[in-house]
């Protein structure tokens, strides 16, 4: 390898290390404050990172956002895939994953990071938002969740458990309607603690319609 390449390699782990930074600083500054806390001044107060350093990885606040968004999905999509490798079928592997959405940490047998709602409650907002004026970026971040899902679903058409219909369209239905509920529910839950048996009620009849609406 010549100098100019070592060069560039060296660089490329800096400018990712600095990304990693800059988005976990947000993903923090975000649990201890909620979306008021997440300014960039107090992303490279918390990184040690210069303002060109931010603005070389992100053109504003709203990318950072994006970048966080697609964090906790592609981390979210890769914790359902693992809690339901050992589902029985795709029926149950797809309950597992609608009921984990709904319910959150406390359905994977974890404790609720202290501030995590305030998190969610504001990627809530900032999903509502985006939704409309980002809408090809935030549907790149949610692409591992739902395919995640439409894979299940596809898996059941095969087996004949559900009724056969566009997998990647389904997924979506499926997902738009958890996410649109569970927004609701975190910004209701956004001053006080998530109640878990509240939650699991709503699991409950969420994972109910759907499963009324892709079974044979």
């Amino acid at each position: 390898m010549n100098q100019s390449l070592d060069q560039s390699v060296v660089f490329d782990d800096v400018a990712e290390d600095r990304t990693r930074r800059l988005i976990a600083a947000a993903h923090d500054l975000l649990d201890e404050a909620g979306l008021e806390g997440l300014t960039i001044r107090a992303v490279l107060a918390r990184t040690g990172l210069a303002r060109r350093a931010f603005y070389e990885r992100f053109q504003g606040k709203d990318d950072l956002v994006l970048a966080v968004f697609d964090a906790t999905l592609r981390a979210a999509a890769h914790q359902f895939r693992a809690m339901t490798a050992d589902a029985a079928g795709p029926a149950e592997a797809l309950e597992g994953v609608v009921r984990g959405i709904v319910v959150g940490q406390a359905q994977l047998g974890q404790m609720p990071v202290a501030g995590a709602h305030l998190r969610s409650a504001a990627l809530s907002r900032e999903h509502l938002r985006l939704a409309q004026q980002r809408p090809a970026e935030l549907k790149a971040a949610l692409e591992p969740l739902l395919d995640l899902i439409a894979g299940y679903i596809a898996e059941g058409m095969a087996a004949g458990v559900f009724r056969q219909a566009d997998p990647p369209l389904q997924a979506r239905l499926i997902y738009n309607l958890v996410s649109t509920t569970v927004h609701t529910l975190l910004l209701e839950e956004e001053g006080r603690a998530p109640d878990r048996a509240e939650r699991e009620v709503l699991a409950e009849a969420i994972w109910s319609f759907c499963l009324r609406a892709i079974r044979v």
